[in-house]
């Protein structure tokens, strides 16, 4: 084991061809937040438009969602967690509503365990 760390993702999580077209696409991310035991501590929800897709820096996106427009939002670098969207009415958990976006992405992001108690 090294501790390098890498620069860019695994090639089964980037596909270059599939990033190429990413940019100026409509992108509905979802992501779950869950405690150290695997419980749901939050849901978000938010879309935008996709500025770009880099293996590197990671696949930046201009969030459009109404609390949070002109803001920007960082996803790591995978397409591998990008899928087209299935046409349709999409009704974000905060009540907007989004017509037919381009692409969805979901992620579960785990918390760390709690540090152990040395007292």
């Amino acid at each position: 084991m090294t501790d390098e760390i890498l620069s860019a993702p695994p090639p089964e999580h980037w596909d270059q061809a599939l990033a190429d077209t990413l940019p100026g696409r409509i992108i509905l991310v979802g992501l779950t937040f869950l405690d150290a035991d695997g419980e749901i501590e939050d849901v978000e929800q938010f879309h935008g438009v996709i500025l770009s897709a880099d293996p590197e820096e990671g696949i930046l996106v201009d969030l459009l969602t109404k609390e949070e427009d002109g803001d920007t939002y960082l996803l790591p670098p995978q397409t591998s967690s990008i899928r087209p969207a299935q046409p349709g009415t999409y009704t974000l958990a905060n009540g907007e509503v989004l017509e037919n976006p381009d692409f969805v992405s979901n992620w579960t992001i785990q918390g760390p365990e709690d540090p152990a108690n040395d007292d």
